[in-house]
């Protein structure tokens, strides 16, 4: 069982006459996969592990005259439903009485705010891995250096790291989403989950006449968690958690894949029939520490997310390749 303790590595490099009062910052990526107002809240039924969304197709349009005197065939409304369920996720940490006494830094506080950043990181990942499963795909083409000729890719594995994200095919997957009238946000723009790699290509791209950064926004529009700016009508976030493809699942030689997640509201549903809880047992707290030796930190939730697209995706997954990806 892997626990904290005086013997735990670098530990004792703490232990000294001078030390560093605060310790070093972690270098984090954004948790921008579970923003508020980008998915449809889900509410278990109670007793259940499972949250059902209802479809009622439309009845699509009918262009066959009416013949005098003769009632239509009646129609039946076509009645679907989309389901998830959650999964249980937790960790725990153990402190020893005797590293949190001999530490210059309150090791409780600091494995309180670190399991913190692991249970969201954690939601933010779920719901990433769920987005970048869609099966409503586009891949951009391979391009060549030399001549700039383009060769379409219709599947990740033959992805080369020239298949960039450009202001062409950002244009072209906003058109895509309006041909499959997948409604904007309120603001009147998709959204789009990128790498900073994507970020670079896009923002790199001559031809992309238009692109706009957040802070020349003249509207003052409230920016959101992870914004860089906005292009052809999509609002882009940036995160490192974004969801990369490597190794055997990514592209030709092994080349790594990046996805770049377009949408529109109400694209996907997340929902936990068990909230996120924290935990914490004082040292004592329980009868296998009967000496007060050690404290235990945790946390625990039930949690689940699923692309809503039994209606018909409102959702676009671009798989590229990147100049600066492996």
């Amino acid at each position: 069982m892997a626990i904290t303790s005086t013997s735990t590595t670098n530990f004792s490099v703490l232990v000294q006459d001078l030390v560093q009062a605060k310790a070093e910052q972690e270098l984090r990526g954004r948790l921008v996969h579970v923003l508020p107002d980008q998915y449809v809240p889900g509410r278990f039924v109670k007793g259940t592990n499972q949250i059902r969304f209802a479809r009622y197709a439309d009845l699509g349009s009918n262009v066959t005259a009416l013949s005098e005197g003769v009632a239509p065939t009646a129609q039946a409304l076509t009645i679907s439903s989309d389901a998830f369920t959650a999964t249980q996720y937790g960790q725990t940490l153990q402190i020893t009485d005797l590293a949190q006494l001999d530490s210059p830094h309150d090791l409780i506080a600091v494995a309180s705010e670190r399991l913190a950043r692991q249970a969201a990181e954690s939601m933010d990942r779920v719901v990433r891995d769920v987005l970048a499963a869609g099966t409503n795909v586009a891949y951009a083409p391979n391009i060549n250096a030399s001549t700039g000729a383009q060769t379409a890719n219709t599947a990740r594995g033959t992805i080369t790291a020239t298949a960039r994200l450009t202001g062409e095919v950002v244009k072209k997957a906003v058109a895509r989403l309006k041909a499959a009238n997948v409604p904007s946000f309120p603001d009147g723009t998709y959204r789009a989950i990128i790498h900073p790699y994507h970020e670079y290509d896009l923002i790199s791209d001559t031809t992309a006449n238009g692109w706009l950064e957040a802070n020349k926004y003249s509207d003052n529009t409230p920016l959101l968690t992870g914004e860089i700016g906005k292009f052809a009508g999509v609002r882009f976030l940036v995160s490192s958690n974004a969801k990369v493809f490597t190794g055997a699942s990514g592209g030709a030689n092994d080349a790594n894949v990046y996805s770049a997640h377009f949408m529109g509201p109400d694209s996907y549903t997340v929902g936990d029939s068990q909230t996120l809880q924290a935990y914490f047992t004082a040292p004592g707290g329980d009868h296998s520490d009967p000496l007060a030796q050690v404290a235990i930190a945790g946390w625990k939730m039930r949690f689940g997310a699923k692309l809503l697209d039994l209606a018909g995706a409102k959702y676009l997954r671009v798989e590229t390749g990147a100049t600066l990806g492996a």
